[in-house]
């Protein structure tokens, strides 16, 4: 049955502002999501943007502070699957008014949470969907979750936006056509289950797969008159086809990599997510956000802006701090030389280059008590201005302290970082991803601002298009430099971890092992440090 048409959540308002091209439904463009507050206020989101990842309902490395300390935090996602390992899942048992945002902290004035099942960034193979299940990942294993369980959470927690079931395949294979209409008939049904409990913001995950038929098929099906017990229920609501009930549409680029095959080595594999993405957005109106999970670099988050899609999330500047890189990029590229060559998007700080490195961890930012460059924008972050209050911490309300002014300190040099990378200490990584979303979050405001400023012009898009070759000239994309601090950060973990002794002696055996073999009696034995 359909609840009141009154929705629980109030319903979130998307206007496109500037459009570089008027003819173009997937020309670059900005926009401005508005959510209301129940007592008048709104949280608006200017776009093209970024919503931030949790585990957990947590922002990886920072805390509660932290997050109420930034700007580069509005919206926040949270994969509901983390939460599975208990039955009823201990959200949908947290009393108050807003369940999800109080249970996890977060401010209901500042910040927007939305939920889906899954992490949309997780592509490891479990168990197969069936026919009324989803397949979702907890620290427990695997959970078989029904949309009506999935609905009844919702319902519980109350976020702010919703991503509604889909079944799609996580497989390296192409699935068979008969699997593909299974897939496109199950998310269109457990989309018309959803919208039943007429939460009024609710993200459909385009389904199809790599298959353009199947991608058309379900965008149309979204547009089709609603029949039999579905249009009973849901015209009540104002529905008429299941497009109505959407306030979004999301585009999951994960599920599409395993399966994508690059036919020459010349072709460009976002070109070819682009085209997938196109070819579900362009049967379904323009006027609704459009939402990419999955960038992998700055340079495909471009691309994707060049196409028309609005907001993407933090997954790649969020892994970076994770394996200790510091983001160091900026929308417009800065000039250089012709002949210079282009630079990384970041810097590995385990490499031992930076042992003694006292410079600030981005070139393209300064620091805010820093003065020698001032044409540099400032990184607000707390690593790059950290602020110390003088005031001393009250522990009663009988206490009194005169309030102290907080100034901006030098910020903190790359051998500091990577010293604190190498003995294992938190605080590394919590610099290192507050800084790397105040990164992000300038990226993006910059492209707005670009957008804003060309907007009248006759050759606005082509303006666009050429500061994003040049950017792809400036900076290297960063498979490479992934790669090499992703070694790095295993060496590292692995330097004190369990089993770190046996590991040395191995080692040493390799390096020298002459002289192991002719004096064993000189080896010594393991001491523990």
């Amino acid at each position: 049955m359909a609840t009141s048409a009154q929705p629980a959540t109030p319903p979130l308002s998307f206007h496109v502002g500037v459009r570089l091209s008027g003819q173009n439904p997937f020309a670059p463009r900005t926009g401005t999501l508005s959510l209301p507050r129940q007592d008048s206020s709104a949280i608006e989101i200017s776009t093209p943007d970024f919503l931030t990842l949790t585990s957990r309902g947590d922002v990886p490395h920072l805390s509660r502070d932290h997050v109420k300390k930034t700007d580069a935090i509005g919206w926040v996602h949270v994969p509901f699957e983390s939460f599975l390992e208990r039955t009823p899942p201990v959200p949908t048992l947290y009393p108050s008014e807003r369940p999800l945002h109080g249970f996890l902290g977060f401010d209901p004035s500042r910040h927007i949470v939305s939920v889906s099942l899954r992490n949309w960034n997780d592509s490891r193979d479990i168990t197969p969907n069936g026919k009324d299940t989803v397949s979702a990942l907890c620290v427990r294993g695997v959970r078989a979750v029904t949309p009506s369980a999935y609905n009844s959470y919702i319902t519980s927690i109350r976020p702010d936006i919703v991503v509604a079931l889909s079944d799609i395949p996580f497989r390296s294979t192409p699935p068979s056509e008969k699997r593909l209409v299974k897939s496109l008939e199950r998310s269109l049904l457990w989309l018309g289950q959803i919208l039943r409990i007429n939460h009024a913001n609710v993200f459909v995950p385009m389904a199809g797969l790599i298959d353009d038929v199947s991608r058309d098929d379900f965008a149309t099906g979204l547009l089709e008159t609603l029949e039999g017990s579905e249009a009973r229920e849901l015209q009540p609501l104002g529905f008429h086809t299941l497009n109505d009930g959407v306030a979004g549409y999301t585009v999951d680029l994960a599920p599409l990599k395993r399966l994508q095959q690059t036919s020459s080595p010349e072709s460009d594999p976002t070109s070819q997510l682009i085209d997938l993405a196109q070819t579900s957005l362009r049967p379904l109106p323009e006027g609704k956000p459009r939402l990419v999970t999955g960038c992998e670099s700055p340079h495909d988050i471009l691309q994707f802006i060049q196409s028309g899609l609005d907001l993407f999330d933090s997954h790649f500047a969020q892994q970076a701090a994770d394996w200790g890189v510091a983001l160091d990029f900026r929308f417009r590229a800065p000039s250089s030389q012709p002949d210079a060559a282009a630079v990384d998007i970041g810097v590995n700080l385990y490499d031992t280059e930076h042992e003694m490195a006292f410079n600030r961890l981005a070139t393209s930012l300064r620091g805010g008590a820093e003065q020698d460059d001032a044409s540099l924008p400032i990184c607000p972050c707390i690593a790059c201005t950290p602020k110390f209050s003088s005031t001393p911490i009250l522990h009663s309300s009988l206490d009194e302290a005169p309030a102290g002014e907080e100034g901006p300190e030098p910020p903190f040099t790359r051998g500091y970082i990577h010293h604190l990378l190498h003995t294992h200490e938190m605080t590394a990584h919590v610099l290192l991803a507050a800084h790397n979303l105040s990164v992000l979050s300038r990226f993006f405001a910059d492209i707005r601002a670009f957008l804003a400023e060309v907007s009248s012009a006759p050759d606005a898009e082509e303006r666009f298009n050429a500061e994003v070759r040049k950017f792809g000239e400036q900076y290297k994309r960063p498979d490479e430099l992934m790669r090499k601090a992703k070694v790095n950060w295993e060496e590292v973990n692995l330097a004190r971890g369990k089993g770190r002794l046996a590991r040395e002696k191995a080692a040493k055996a390799t390096e020298n092992p002459i002289e192991i073999t002719q004096h064993p009696e000189r080896v010594l034995p393991d001491v523990v440090p």
